[in-house]
């Protein structure tokens, strides 16, 4: 009953009835910590009718991060008269104290959670959030992948559709292994996410990922074939991507430098080009990729 009550009380600070008395105070003021939609209606307004309790339900969904005021304009008219409303409905968006959007007349479902998102974007992630992707960024150049997948999921709590998250959140399942279960989750997330650059760069190496994973199993009998040929450069790229899925990744990139600077075009330059891609697997933020950078510059301009 507790948690109702609760519930319910959060509902009412999320969605409030604002009149001449306190229009100052729950929006221009209120508009200086959170987004204030305001909702100018009227009894008789059909379309009025039909679009409050679409606004209702999209500020509800995000309720933690903006709020929804109604303004009767017949018992309100100084207000609609000062803000120049000329028909109805009209929704304006406050923030910071002033208007920084809005729209007349009726809207579509779509059309009016794109005004929302773009209101709640506004603000930015917040302090919470940003600290949050911060520390993921670690993590996944770390390669904590544990921590990095538990402080995706927690950013992801606060914001459903935080791009970066989802990022570091496929990043660190596929530094667990996670393949298939990334694979799944691609097609779970809407379009606009899957392709935006942080989310279809994680993407980008799961393939190469899960290649190098199951290469691991071949490294003894890379070893064997190797001690027989050791300047055999096909066994060389072959025992550099089994080492990579090893988590060898020093070892790796010494192995693909030294296949370079043996022979840098073999094969259409697939040393350099396997090299890249690790690269990027591995993040370039990463030491053992910094280090690696500096001696394939020093291989390929001197």
């Amino acid at each position: 009953m507790e948690a109702i009550d609760n519930n319910l009380n959060h509902n009412l600070q999320a969605i409030k009835d604002v009149n001449t008395d306190n229009f100052m105070t729950d929006v221009i003021e209120a508009s200086k910590t959170k987004p204030i939609i305001v909702d100018f209606w009227a009894p008789w307004c059909e379309p009025c009718k039909q679009l409050t309790p679409i606004l209702e339900a999209a500020v509800l969904k995000n309720k933690d991060k903006l709020v929804l005021a109604k303004i009767n304009i017949d018992e309100n008219q100084d207000i609609a008269a000062q803000l120049k409303i000329q028909s109805i409905p009209t929704v304006y968006a406050f923030y910071e104290g002033k208007v920084v959007d809005g729209f007349q007349g009726a809207q579509s479902n779509s059309e009016i959670l794109a005004f929302i998102k773009k209101i709640i974007d506004l603000v930015g992630p917040g302090e919470d959030v940003a600290s949050l992707l911060s520390m993921i960024g670690v993590c996944v150049e770390d390669r904590k992948w544990v921590e990095a997948m538990e402080i995706a999921q927690n950013i992801l709590a606060i914001d459903p559709e935080n791009n970066i998250a989802f990022a570091g959140l496929i990043r660190s399942m596929i530094g667990l292994h996670q393949f298939n279960d990334v694979r799944e989750m691609s097609k779970a997330i809407s379009e606009q996410i899957r392709i935006s650059k942080p989310v279809s760069d994680a993407l980008s190496i799961l393939d190469s990922s899960e290649k190098a994973y199951k290469a691991k199993e071949n490294i003894q009998d890379l070893e064997k074939k190797l001690k027989q040929k050791p300047n055999d450069l096909d066994l060389i790229l072959e025992m550099a991507i089994a080492l990579y899925g090893n988590g060898s990744i020093s070892d790796c990139f010494d192995l693909l430098l030294s296949s370079i600077e043996n022979d840098r075009e073999w094969n259409d330059q697939a040393a350099r080009k396997q090299l890249i891609e690790f690269f990027n697997t591995t993040g370039f933020q990463a030491k053992e990729t910094i280090l690696a950078r500096r001696k394939l510059a020093s291989l390929l301009f001197s």
